[in-house]
């Protein structure tokens, strides 16, 4: 069985809630670097495996269940339960810079990268008030 990559957890329980979820749903999934991660404060996270073909469906469930969990947070600015996903294109030193080794890895990411140094990573935008969140706002079950 071949397993494929399909999201990336640095907090714990975040990782072991969505492998329970797709779990649920029958479809084989597991950790990788589990332990790495939480013993060692491994930076890179803990990766979400799923057989290959499984893969659609799971991204799918995941997409949908942080859609939904989108639904109950309020934007901290206009209070609105408005929130949206925003992919939004960076620059790797800035992000990698926050993390133990991140310097390395950016030197490293500078001399093998044809495309330069840029990442794409999640923010979350209110479409009430059009604020901007690097980081999802915390949930006060409103």
């Amino acid at each position: 069985m071949d397993f494929v990559h399909v999201n990336t957890y640095t907090n714990y329980i975040e990782a072991h809630i969505a492998s329970a979820m797709l779990q649920e749903e029958g479809i084989n999934c597991h950790l990788e670097d589990e332990n790495m991660a939480t013993m060692l404060s491994y930076a890179s996270g803990m990766r979400l495996m799923v057989v290959e073909s499984q893969v659609e469906r799971s991204l799918e469930i995941l997409k949908q269940a942080e859609l939904e969990y989108l639904k109950t947070i309020a934007c901290p600015h206009c209070k609105e339960k408005s929130l949206e996903i925003k992919l939004v294109v960076e620059d790797a030193d800035a992000v990698l810079k926050k993390f133990i080794f991140g310097r390395i890895i950016s030197l490293m990411a500078r001399l093998f990268s044809a495309e330069g140094n840029k990442i794409t990573v999640k923010h979350y935008s209110c479409t009430s008030c059009g604020k901007e969140y690097a980081s999802l706002p915390p949930n006060e079950f409103s």
